[in-house]
């Protein structure tokens, strides 16, 4: 397990690279509420981040206004496709999204 240095309200999203959520839909309805989570996921998803998303997560993607149908580098991430994610995410932005 890798430690976490900041927490979801801690620090902004412009301080890393690429952002993961990994949640229950449980604990995403609940970050869902909190504006600084959902600021956090609008704003890396503005600055062109790579997202991914557990399925738990969408609750906290639809309150960041993410959109509902994906977008390039936004993924639902899963057992099988992790490896995928983190390969992608090696470009560091998607310049596609820049509008």
């Amino acid at each position: 397990m890798i430690e976490g240095d900041e927490k979801i309200d801690g620090a902004p999203s412009v301080l890393y690279d690429v952002v993961a959520v990994i949640a229950s839909t449980e604990g995403a309805e609940k970050l869902a509420k909190m504006p600084p989570a959902r600021q956090f996921l609008a704003d890396a998803f503005a600055h062109c981040k790579f997202i991914g998303l557990s399925s738990g997560a969408q609750p906290l993607a639809r309150a960041a206004g993410l959109p509902e149908g994906g977008a390039e580098g936004l993924m639902e991430l899963d057992d099988g496709n992790a490896t995928a994610f983190v390969e992608a995410a090696r470009a560091m932005r998607v310049w596609s999204r820049e509008v």
